[in-house]
């Protein structure tokens, strides 16, 4: 699955965290693509919560209504990954 971020083409540095890499928030590091930036991953079949680190800062993927709150407030974004 490739994740796409658009609308932060000024941002320094952009990671993906999520169930799928432990919540890491600097191991997969996103890839500027014009004014967009993407990071491809396998992911299994099913539901998957993630977040964009933008700077320092944790948000919910603008692109994505599909979300549930979390433990700390603040809510992560949903995927579901089907065949």
């Amino acid at each position: 699955y490739t994740f796409r971020l658009k609308g932060y083409g000024n941002a320094n540095t952009i990671y993906l965290a999520g169930d799928f890499n432990s919540w890491s928030p600097n191991s997969f590091a996103m890839r500027k693509e014009g004014d967009d930036w993407i990071f491809t991953v396998h992911l299994h079949i099913g539901k998957h919560l993630y977040k964009y680190i933008i700077d320092g800062k944790w948000i919910l993927d603008p692109g994505n209504k599909l979300w549930e709150q979390n433990e700390y407030g603040t809510g992560n974004s949903i995927l579901w990954i089907s065949k």
